[in-house]
């Protein structure tokens, strides 16, 4: 018999399964949801019957439920009342469903007839409905929703419905039957708002709420507005069909087996014993994508379940109505990790799921796991149930798939060895070593000395090598491969790339190796594999936030297809240094007159010398379409110094690529990655700006500091002031955190800078960034 000592992770993917249960599909909407086979096999796998299983980031609770279904007793654990209450609906059982039925004939006979003859009106005398009964009344929305309370999201006609809906409901005496109606309207409230629109092309109710797809309170030009009674009634069929479910599976395992808390994760060790979890299964936020507590307003609004701010204070979350910061997030979720770690018993198992292509968040939980005292064992790659629209339209981009870390709680954990810089001799000559043959794809023994020489003199250890080591070839030897046919050195196959190797090499070097073995096996990869194939590399070493393995993939890679990747032609000659470090351009900059009051500059002359700056630096300068139609300067039309089209257009609707075409310039590098976008706003009003901003943003959310606004000094405090009031800023993040700005007469210094010297592309971002602010509206 395996024991908890013996037992082995698991290694190999398991098929999603997640439309074939009916408590894990279709019964209420939530804004991420694992498969619930999956999480099923992995209980299996880590725990036996009667081990008690944590989630500490519940959701839904997928996890909790599954645990129930194969005989554990669960504890999920959630910041989000609306989470919560999903999980404890989904689990009840034994449920008895002639009571559930006749209670639901029961609302039909009383709501059905009038709420038809409401949506039978037309919308002038729809909007004179009176409505008597209660509804949640000045409960402020999110800063980035398109309405300010939760009342206003709603037309006279729903509210009448579901508010008449919800009165009825709460007139039902037993508790049980009465919570499962509850639930049935919660669900009811997703296509029943403002923020709801059908897709295109099939039936009116095959849509989606703005709330759920954009992650804000988004409401479109054109809602569509479904009837209240149908909907309400197509929930409690599939509650229904829940419930059959839950009543064989769960039974009576339901009662005393269920523990939930409305707690935060980093709080765990204040109401769980210490020691007393067998086996941990979560899958935390990650980043600024989803703001939970923001985004269920609505429905714990209508349930009665209030969120205050010291809830939303302690939501592992970055950015939301408290504006976190990326920092902010990560260091609750180390602490939230430490507290699993506190809560779980020795030689039991923890499994992250991870779903972010940023290597910062891998990098935070690996080694907050491991500062914690948890072992790292492995990773595994787990593809998505279902593929989004958004990867739909950019397969190339975007990660459907996910990864798996499993940890172990060992009371003498072997932690990953996490390179640093030192002064000690012969840790820095493999340092300088593996720099070394990364950077030019293998490297001989001169290659590293020369190198080395200018290393070991700036850290006065010349003179000490010289005495103690006549040749570094065995120390070499000791951590690389030789080649006797071109007497260079390498990589050994397997071997992970220490802290000092800067992220984007490590990450190009990664990305290559990947690359070239599937096409030696006559395969292909799409971005999932290469993603999801290079992170667990990726441990090793401090990861800026600002990289991902994208950027990088980008440079080196190409798809003929539109689907899969493959190394350009000339890195698989050569793998090149990044483009940044190409040969200075100089001369070819004019001399030019500015005035000297830079409140006197012009708008389109600044337009120019961006244009001409990026040329300079082999970057590509994308023109805004209405001055490259329209405008020149200096005797060029913006025509000839404008790229003609915008980049990459396909991934955007019409609405956004119309917004992004009137951004006055973007610098693009070679693989069409936006690099800076700028808006002057010289005598505009600033707004528009920001509002075209804001779509490039949905695009490329990692643009972050790089949006930039050219202003006059004179307008700084205008710019503050609009800053602070930011009722129309939205998803990705608030832009007040991502907006920078600079003065007219910066950008003009850069610019003369230029003509005198020249810059590389990487000069030309660095003297950009040393000219940027951010807004003071603290």
């Amino acid at each position: 018999m395996t024991t908890y000592t013996d037992k082995q992770p698991i290694t190999k993917l398991i098929p999603p399964k997640k439309q074939s249960a009916k408590r894990n599909w279709g019964n209420h909407p939530y804004f991420t949801r694992r498969a619930w086979n999956v999480v099923q096999e992995y209980i299996r796998h880590f725990s036996k019957r009667g081990d008690v299983v944590l989630d500490p980031f519940g959701g839904t609770g997928v996890t909790a439920v599954e645990a129930l279904v194969v005989n554990r007793p669960a504890i999920h654990v959630d910041i989000n009342p609306m989470a919560n209450y999903i999980c404890d609906q989904i689990a009840v059982s034994p449920v008895r469903l002639s009571d559930f039925e006749s209670a639901f004939n029961t609302i039909e006979k009383r709501c059905k007839k009038e709420i038809n003859e409401v949506f039978e009106l037309d919308d002038p005398d729809s909007a004179e409905i009176e409505v008597d009964y209660w509804y949640p009344k000045d409960v402020p929305l999110p800063k980035n929703a398109d309405a300010e309370k939760v009342e206003d999201l709603f037309t006279r006609r729903q509210l009448f419905s579901l508010s008449f809906l919800l009165h009825e409901i709460n007139k039902i005496d037993d508790e049980v039957i009465r919570e499962l109606l509850r639930f049935a309207f919660s669900a009811t409230l997703n296509k029943t708002n403002l923020t709801f629109s059908s897709t295109k092309g099939r039936k009116a109710s095959r849509g989606n709420s703005g709330i759920m797809h954009r992650y804000r309170y988004w409401i479109p030009p054109e809602p569509d507005e479904l009837n209240v009674w149908e909907q309400f009634a197509q929930k409690f069929d599939n509650i229904y069909k829940l419930k059959q479910e839950t009543n064989k599976y769960v039974g009576d395992f339901y009662e005393g087996n269920l523990t939930i808390y409305e707690r935060s994760a980093t709080q765990l060790s204040d109401f769980i014993e210490e020691e007393s979890i067998d086996y941990i299964f979560t899958d935390p936020p990650y980043g600024a994508h989803i703001a939970y507590l923001d985004l269920s307003t609505m429905w714990n609004a209508w349930l009665g379940f209030p969120v205050d701010d010291e809830s939303k204070d302690l939501e592992v979350i970055e950015g939301g109505d408290l504006n976190k910061s990326k920092d902010s997030y990560i260091e609750l979720l180390k602490e939230s990790i430490v507290e699993m770690f506190e809560v779980l018993k020795f030689d039991r198992w923890m499994s992250i799921v991870f779903a972010h292509k940023d290597p910062a968040y891998w990098d935070a939980i690996i080694k907050s796991a491991e500062d914690a005292g948890f072992e790292y064992s492995n990773t595994v790659t787990q593809p998505a149930y279902m593929t989004s629209l958004h990867k739909r339209q950019n397969p190339l981009k975007v990660l459907s798939g996910e990864m798996i870390i499993n940890f172990k709680k060992v009371k003498n954990p072997k932690t990953i060895v996490i390179s640093k810089i030192g002064t000690d001799v012969i840790q820095l000559i493999k340092e300088v070593a593996e720099l070394t043959i990364v950077l030019n794809s293998g490297a001989s023994t001169d290659q590293i000395y020369e190198r080395l020489i200018p290393k070991l003199l700036e850290n006065g250890l010349l003179g000490k090598v010289k005495k103690e080591l006549e040749d570094i070839t065995p120390i070499l030897a000791d951590e690389f491969e030789y080649s006797k046919a071109d007497e260079k050195w390498r990589i050994a196959p397997n071997k992970k790339l220490g802290s000092f190797i800067p992220l984007e090499e490590r990450i190009k070097f990664y990305v290559v190796d990947y690359l070239q073995s599937v096409t030696r096996d006559g395969e292909k990869a799409t971005f999932d594999d290469i993603v999801l194939n290079v992170m667990p590399n990726l441990i090793n070493g401090k990861t800026p936030s600002d990289q991902t393995i994208l950027s990088v993939l980008e440079k080196i890679a190409e798809s003929s297809d539109g689907e899969y990747w493959i190394l350009k032609k000339e890195t698989e000659e050569q793998i090149e240094l990044d483009w940044s470090s190409s040969v200075r351009a100089t001369g070819n900059l004019p001399q030019l007159n500015f005035p000297d009051d830079p409140n006197e500059i012009e708008h389109d002359s600044l337009i120019y010398v961006l244009a001409k700056l990026a040329h300079s630096a082999n970057i590509s300068p994308y023109i805004g379409k209405r001055e490259r139609d329209t405008s020149s300067w200096n005797n060029e039309s913006f025509k000839d110094i404008s790229v003609k089209f915008l980049p990459d257009t396909e991934a955007y609707g019409d609405w956004e690529t119309t917004k992004i075409e009137q951004i006055d310039l973007i610098w693009y590098d070679e693989s069409e990655e936006p690099l800076f976008a700028f808006e002057i706003e010289t005598t505009t009003p600033i707004t528009t700006g920001i509002d075209r901003f804001y779509e490039l943003l949905n695009q490329f959310p990692e643009m972050a500091k790089q949006i930039v606004l050219v202003i006059p000094p004179k307008r700084e405090k205008k710019l503050t002031a609009i800053l602070k009031d930011s009722h129309y800023i939205g998803h990705p993040m608030y832009l007040e955190n991502k907006l920078v700005y600079c003065f007219t007469n910066d950008i003009v210094h850069v610019y003369q800078d230029a003509v005198n010297r020249g810059l590389t592309p990487s000069e030309l971002l660095s003297d950009i960034r040393g000219v940027l602010k951010s807004p003071k509206i603290s």
